[in-house]
């Protein structure tokens, strides 16, 4: 069988081969003190994500065969023509908006993320002063209607855990 090179690109730009007679679609990538580095190439999709979350803070990407005009070949980002075009003799020149009309047409986003039950828990989390109870009290006293319990908390703080984050351990308060 014939060997393919494939090539999977990190975020900055470095290149990572792996030369192989086996079929890959995607690779994982880690970031480490000397940059991006292949923690391993995947044939499928499923076996890819199943590496990326054996390696807290990997990616995944997709990777291409070297020769191939994808993986090698820059595409046009922008095109434009060559020839400018006549005005149609049914086109009107548009007018040109005021500054008052472009500010009263314009759009504001909210910079900051709107804050939801589940983000707030998991920043709360994050406090080991804080306990199970004491973060079940402040979610309600910013949502009234939340149905949050100390089992859901402890809950995301078990999810949390599983992706890699640090969550601070609490002791649960015995019942007497």
């Amino acid at each position: 069988m014939t060997k393919s090179t494939y090539v999977a690109i990190a975020p900055d730009g470095s290149e990572h081969t792996r030369k192989t007679d086996r079929t890959y679609t995607h690779a994982v990538l880690l970031e480490g003190e000397e940059g991006w580095g292949a923690v391993g190439f995947c044939g499928r999709p499923d076996l890819a994500e199943k590496k990326r979350r054996e390696h807290p803070g990997s990616i995944m990407v997709e990777c291409g065969v070297l020769g191939d005009r994808a993986a090698d070949m820059l595409e046009a980002d922008v095109t434009e023509n060559a020839e400018p075009t006549a005005p149609e003799a049914n086109d009107k020149p548009e007018r040109e908006q005021t500054v008052d009309e472009k500010i009263a047409a314009a759009t504001v986003h909210d910079p900051a993320p709107k804050r939801t039950v589940g983000s707030l828990v998991q920043e709360l989390l994050m406090d080991p002063d804080l306990g199970y109870l004491a973060i079940v009290d402040r979610v309600m006293a910013e949502f009234p209607d939340a149905k949050t319990s100390v089992r859901s908390v402890a809950s995301v703080a078990a999810g949390l855990r599983r992706k890699g984050v640090n969550v601070p351990m609490r002791r649960t308060a015995k019942a007497h």
